[in-house]
């Protein structure tokens, strides 16, 4: 029942008499449904942000000109939805409590702290129940897909008590920082508690600011701090296969330390048109042996054409000469007998083969093997192409990089 009248929220329209609060909690609650569609790539979770944003923030500029009401900052940060319960109210003997449940959580923040790239945590969090009476869920909302939990409609919380949520978050591939939310919407209340969820992806070798980013009208110039997470010193053996531009430190009398600061310029640090998606940093760490760094610019960044890519970084790190690697990479949007057919590498270093294609539900799971020239060795950089039975293209890359077999620590060629 109680399932019932949370999709009932959601899908009916708030009338037209309603007041500025209804209308806020209403445009909120279909923001959350909506962002829940939203997941991780380097650009589209801001997009994705924007877009539910957007949606409650018309909502409520319809209705601050209908009502007369007070604009939506003086609303409290953690109000989302409202729960039309007459049943309750009925049975109560009064209308919904107008604001927030009384729980509590521990901890008030969910952090995943340094998360590897596509791994995937567990947290907990305990909500108590800080009332005198017992309090009933009637749904928890993730704002994204990177967020799952248990379906907890129709749980009880004790008077005094507590339980506890528990949430698997996956990291996103791409180094950075990643936030998430989950809103409880309890019985009797009109506004939700929302549960923050952060981390940060991040190989052993950290990078801050982790991205370049050089689009037009930004500057081309900066400094990047590369660091060891475990503070351990180390070696930036090279960076875009030449040697880095380090602020305060001479290789050839100073130590290895734990942090250096890059000096980077785009023009002189990139050839023109040559530019790729990720500037690659070789360290003498075998743990992290290559980190990559986002290239935000005009000519790494391309709309697909064909079939959309979940994920555009692919790497297989370091590996002894002449082996080959398999990959997945994962689509949306193909057509309903849209099949696909064919891949190939755009250069000669190495070569692409499709092994196969499976599809689960909206998502096509390309399974790709990259074959090296027997002799290559150093960076490698593979652009390549699959094709679809439609006539369509998905344009992607994998990098890595090549050494001798048995080889440690740097490596240039």
């Amino acid at each position: 029942m109680a399932r019932a009248r949370v999709e009932r929220v959601l899908m009916t329209p708030p009338p037209k008499s309603a007041g500025l609060r209804t209308l806020l909690v209403f445009a909120l609650l279909l923001a959350s449904v909506l962002a829940v569609s939203a997941c991780e790539r380097p650009s589209q979770p801001v997009q994705a942000a924007a877009a539910s944003n957007q949606t409650a923030s018309s909502a409520l500029t319809a209705s601050s000109g209908a009502v007369g009401g007070a604009p939506a900052a003086s609303q409290p940060a953690t109000t989302s939805g409202e729960s039309v319960n007459p049943q309750s109210a009925a049975e109560g003997g009064g209308e919904d409590v107008d604001g927030p449940p009384p729980l509590r959580l521990e901890p008030e923040v969910l952090d995943f702290g340094i998360v590897p790239p596509s791994v995937t945590e567990e947290g907990i969090v305990k909500l108590v129940n800080t009332s005198s009476k017992e309090l009933e869920i009637l749904t928890v909302q993730p704002s994204c897909k990177c967020t799952t939990l248990e379906d907890m409609s129709g749980r009880k919380i004790p008077a005094g008590g507590s339980i506890e949520l528990r949430a698997n978050m996956k990291a996103q591939s791409a180094p950075g920082r990643k936030g998430a939310e989950i809103k409880v919407l309890i019985d009797g209340y009109t506004q939700v508690v929302t549960v923050q969820l952060k981390q940060e992806v991040s190989l052993p070798v950290r990078v801050s600011p982790s991205y370049l980013n050089v689009v037009k009208g930004n500057p081309t110039t900066g400094r990047t701090v590369i660091e060891s997470i475990d503070k351990q010193p180390f070696t930036i053996c090279a960076v875009g296969g030449r040697r880095p531009n380090l602020v305060g430190f001479d290789p050839s009398k100073d130590a290895p330390r734990n942090q250096y600061i890059l000096d980077w310029d785009f023009e002189r640090d990139f050839a023109p048109g040559e530019a790729k998606r990720y500037w690659l940093i070789e360290t003498d760490r075998a743990d992290c042996p290559l980190v990559d760094v986002f290239v935000r610019h005009e000519s790494t960044v391309k709309l697909p054409r064909g079939p959309v890519p979940s994920d555009y970084r692919h790497t297989f790190g370091r590996k002894e000469q002449g082996a080959s690697v398999d990959f997945v990479l994962d689509v949306t949007k193909m057509g309903p007998d849209e099949k696909i057919v064919a891949a190939a590498s755009e250069v000669s270093a190495a070569k692409i083969e499709l092994l196969g294609a499976v599809t689960e539900g909206e998502v096509t799971h390309i399974n790709l093997r990259v074959v090296p020239n027997a002799d290559q060795l150093g960076l490698t950089w593979v652009p390549f192409k699959v094709y679809t039975s439609a006539g369509r293209e998905i344009e992607q890359a994998i990098w890595g990089q090549y050494v001798p077999q048995g080889h440690v620590g740097c490596f240039g060629r």
